[in-house]
């Protein structure tokens, strides 16, 4: 047995044909996005450090997971098999996401290559796979089912069988983390800021309820390979340091939610002192065009939309007076139609009609 020991943490790393297959294809993605950064920047184009970072760290994750030392521990350990999880279903999805490797490729790959990444986010299998009650069933059902179940010590007595569940359990992770703190443009099925929390806030409950079932077990479900005691540690493990993970996950989408709020108050800010309502005369102003833009693209419960509905009704009543005066002469109904794009306009049937 692999005794622990804190060197090991560093030193014990795996040379199994597996490892040393996802080494080299993490070396040749993190080049192309090196190389790619650079093509970005070349161009003029802006591209952060951090995401460099956040891709570069992500890598580094997967192989920390799957050709570490915790590889290594995994065979000994269930603590080392929780930590293996949460590499791979949490921290390197979470991170990979925040490097927009798509927009990435988009920006910088050929023409044939742009439409073959345009065609493949536009498919059907994508369209199906991103739903979110299927990515809920790959992400928390397959997590409930694998630690619940004898599947664990089945899996781990065929390595193979083991080796391509983690390449699963990650795609899952993907699908889950992508939509939620990724920054490249999701085609399907697109969350609002409201139901990015949501879908983040009942994974903590989630995660605390299975790290009490797995602590609660009476039997190790694989005591060929990791004893009961191991196998308490290993729920706790998964307790704590999956809620923290969520909480840090939350976070990170709360702040995404603040910064665009601001953003966008700044532009509608911007747009009031350069064109003011009053001055505008009988033509519609800009505030009108710019209101229904955010309406159509952004969630109703979002602030920034509620005060979009309020600058179409301030319209709506600036408009007013100038729509009763036509009313009361004989040419009203005729110059009616004519009169401006504001007349017939609910600014309520706005926000429900998306």
């Amino acid at each position: 047995m692999e005794s622990f020991h804190y060197l090991g943490l560093l030193t014990a790393w795996s040379l199994s044909p597996f490892s040393i297959a996802v080494l080299f294809v993490l070396v040749g993605l993190s080049a192309w996005y090196l190389d790619a950064v650079m093509k970005a920047r070349a161009k003029g184009r802006t591209w952060s450090n951090a995401r460099v970072v956040a891709f570069l760290s992500g890598a580094f994750a997967i192989e920390y997971a799957l050709g570490g030392p915790v590889s290594v521990y995994v065979m000994h350990y269930f603590t080392a098999h929780i930590a293996q999880h949460l590499l791979l279903m949490i921290v390197a999805p979470g991170l990979l996401s925040l490097s927009a490797p798509v927009t990435l490729a988009l920006q910088t790959a050929r023409p044939s290559v742009r439409r073959l990444i345009d065609r493949f986010l536009h498919s059907r299998f994508l369209h199906v796979i991103t739903f979110p009650l299927v990515v809920f069933a790959l992400y928390y059902g397959v997590m409930w089912w694998f630690f619940t179940s004898t599947a664990v010590g089945y899996a781990m007595a065929h390595m193979w069988l083991m080796d391509i569940l983690n390449v699963l359990f990650f795609a899952g992770g993907v699908l889950f983390w992508w939509p939620l703190v990724g920054k490249d443009t999701i085609l399907h099925w697109r969350l609002g800021f409201g139901g990015r929390v949501f879908s983040l806030a009942i994974g903590i409950p989630f995660e605390t309820f299975l790290g009490i079932t797995i602590s609660s077990n009476r039997v190790s479900l694989a005591p060929k390979i990791y004893s009961l005691s191991d196998w308490h540690a290993g729920g706790q493990v998964l307790w704590g340091a999956g809620e923290a993970m969520t909480t840090v996950g939350l976070a990170i989408v709360i702040g995404s939610w603040i910064a665009s709020e601001d953003r966008a108050h700044k532009r509608m800010n911007a747009s009031s002192d350069a064109y003011p309502l009053s001055s505008r005369g009988e033509g519609m102003p800009k505030e009108y065009y710019w209101a229904q833009q955010i309406i159509a693209r952004t969630p109703v419960d979002s602030p920034v939309h509620q005060e979009a509905l309020t600058v179409l009704k301030q319209i709506a009543r600036e408009q007013a007076p100038a729509r009763e005066g036509k009313d009361v002469t004989p040419a009203a109904p005729e110059s009616q139609g004519s009169n401006s794009a504001i007349d017939g306009f609910d600014p309520a049937q706005a926000g429900s009609q998306r």
